[in-house]
């Protein structure tokens, strides 16, 4: 019998033991207090609480009931402004998991595939809120049955059909609005990202945008509850992520995305992916 020229892909379960993960949690503060981005796909629902979360340049309202989604190179951050503790599902979801189980006429991954920092937010009715919590809870009970006969599968299939059902939520919701940022960090955030190839300090952009350094950066640090340096470092490893996996040479990637160190650069993209960026990096 002859073997087929293109076998199809098959996630090993070995190289990769934790395909998935779905948590529920309460606590005061987000997971990650500083901008970050995962190398897997997340699924973050507000089942309590109220939060802004940040993602790219823009910023959404979360209140309960909210579901946001964000890919691999979506850079995003949650910030509890009210003082009080807030409870979320989280699912993360490792990329060639899902890829498997992709069709012609059925792309599981098409709600993270998009422009960055649009779309993110996905309204759901009542009824569509407590069907996502009820999957969700009867994937955490399989996942809590290591061992048990069918309890991995299980858990796919229910992992499989939130897919599904969000897919089928984002494909016929209207976008959901941002709320607006504060004038003066939206300016910060968008002169970084149109100069992420080029030297910045503390100094330049507060020349650039007239401003004071020392009020910019206090303005800044109190509606993101993050520093100016940590968003550009982190916007600089995601336009680096990006450059990668369209082929670019890790040399050349350091110096597109603004890294003028090369073994700062090393340093750094691997502290924030927790990956080289040879990793990353697409074959010509």
């Amino acid at each position: 019998m002859n073997e087929s020229p293109n076998p199809p892909v098959v996630y090993r379960y070995d190289r990769f033991p934790q395909p998935f993960t779905c948590d529920i949690s309460t606590s005061m503060t987000a997971g990650n207090s500083e901008f970050h981005m995962h190398n897997r796909y997340e699924i973050y629902f507000l089942i309590d609480g109220h939060l802004q979360y940040f993602v790219e340049n823009v910023c959404y309202p979360l209140e309960p009931g909210s579901l946001i989604l964000f890919s691999t190179n979506e850079i995003h951050k949650a910030v509890n402004s009210s003082g009080q503790p807030f409870t979320r599902l989280v699912i993360h979801l490792h990329p060639d998991f899902v890829r498997q189980y992709c069709t012609p006429t059925t792309n599981l991954l098409a709600c993270f595939h998009r422009k960055p920092g649009v779309s993110n937010l996905v309204p759901l009715s009542g009824a569509q809120q407590k069907k996502l919590l009820s999957m969700a809870r009867e994937t955490r009970q399989a996942m809590q049955r290591p061992g048990e006969y069918g309890s991995d599968l299980l858990a796919a299939a229910s992992i499989l059909q939130i897919l599904i059902f969000i897919n089928q939520a984002w494909q016929k919701a209207a976008p959901a609005p941002a709320a607006p940022i504060p004038r003066h960090t939206q300016a910060v955030m968008d002169y970084i990202d149109a100069h992420l190839s080029s030297p910045m300090t503390l100094d330049s952009i507060a020349r650039a945008l007239s401003m004071d350094k020392y009020y910019l950066s206090h303005t800044f640090k109190l509606q993101t509850q993050s520093t100016i340096f940590q968003y550009i470092l982190v916007r600089r490893v995601a336009l680096a992520k990006s450059l990668l996996a369209q082929g670019y040479t890790v040399a050349e990637t350091c110096h597109l995305s603004g890294f003028n160190d090369y073994s700062n650069f090393i340093r750094t993209f691997k502290k924030v992916t927790g990956a080289t960026p040879g990793k990353f990096r697409r074959p010509l």
